[in-house]
């Protein structure tokens, strides 16, 4: 595959896989979906009238908070609903509070998380999502009801985390950059740790130049293990009170069926991952990023030099050299 080709195919990836992007088609899709959009309307005024309540002062507080910032409330809750369209399967209300936590621009992260909750059990009432629990002891879920086209579905679907490139990252040229051809991001992990001081791009740029592949006999002989142990029936009541999880997994038997499905899921979309990268001619580059302390960390989730040992063991060089003289 020449230069141009890989280019291209890169940027259909970017465009399929990146949040940034997809953001940007479910926003297109609210707006000119009709149905979606007098849910939009609705949930304005709705919010409108709760924010005008009265309650404790804390609450107010926060509230006075939203108030500033929420200048143009159509605009919020279009975000809200952007962020909700993710949820196509019932997901954590409490996981879903704190992602969403971060479209309200407050300074207290807590106090976001908790707006949130609030704003969501409000929002609820337009029908452009359902809040459920399958049993009075259960947790919260957040299922999105909102109507979008198909492809974008798909997206969404596959939306988590950005594979590797398959064309050379741009060089990084300031602390705001990420080698991606279609957008770019902080290189300091961690939020409100980014800076403009050095950051030995140069160091970034080389990692970043390595040509790697998958090792496909490797994939093909071993199966993935699983990289944790489940706990024991003995031991899960006192982890259970100790991380104050009795929500979410109100039996034993609920907790092994969540980590086994969350486990399958993962075997699955890192299988996609693979095909993805053989299918682009299985020659990739793996992007980079330092902490606040300088130490360096490859970027990927189902492919990266960084993970468990499944995962180091089935990536090589892509320039492979006999080793002599050992």
């Amino acid at each position: 595959m020449d230069t141009h080709a890989q280019i291209m195919v890169q940027e259909a990836i970017e465009r399929k896989y990146s949040r940034k992007h997809i953001d940007g088609y479910i926003r297109k899709a609210i707006i000119e979906n009709p149905v979606n959009q007098s849910k939009v309307d609705k949930g304005v005024a709705l919010i409108k009238d709760w924010m005008e309540g009265q309650y404790r002062p804390e609450k107010e507080a926060r509230i006075k908070q939203l108030k500033a910032y929420a200048t143009d409330l159509p605009q919020l809750v279009t975000d809200l609903f952007v962020g909700i369209a993710y949820m196509q399967k019932p997901q954590l209300m409490a996981s879903v509070n704190v992602q969403l936590s971060g479209r309200l621009g407050f300074d207290d992260r807590s106090d976001a998380i908790q707006t949130v909750a609030e704003m969501l059990s409000v929002l609820c009432l337009t029908d452009a999502f359902d809040i459920t629990k399958e049993s009075r002891m259960a947790s919260l879920m957040v299922v999105s009801r909102i109507e979008l086209p198909d492809r974008l579905l798909r997206f969404i679907e596959h939306s988590d985390y950005l594979p590797p490139m398959v064309c050379g990252p741009l060089y990084l040229e300031n602390n705001y950059d990420s080698g991606y051809l279609t957008h770019k991001d902080s290189l300091i992990l961690g939020k409100g740790n980014h800076h403009d001081g050095n950051i030995c791009l140069d160091v970034l740029n080389i990692a970043n130049s390595v040509k790697l592949k998958l090792d496909v006999d490797f994939l093909l002989a071993l199966e993935e293990d699983k990289s944790f142990e489940l706990k024991s029936e003995e031991d899960f009541d006192e982890w259970v009170a100790i991380k104050k999880k009795h929500k979410q997994f109100p039996s034993y038997a609920h907790y092994v069926a969540y980590v086994e499905g969350m486990w399958e899921t993962f075997k699955g979309t890192s299988a996609e991952m693979y095909m993805e990268m053989i299918n682009a001619g299985n020659k990739f580059h793996l992007t980079h990023k330092v902490d606040k302390r300088g130490r360096i960390y490859s970027q990927g989730y189902h492919i990266n030099t960084q993970g468990n040992p499944y995962k180091k063991a089935s990536i090589d060089l892509a320039k492979e050299e006999l080793v002599e003289g050992v």
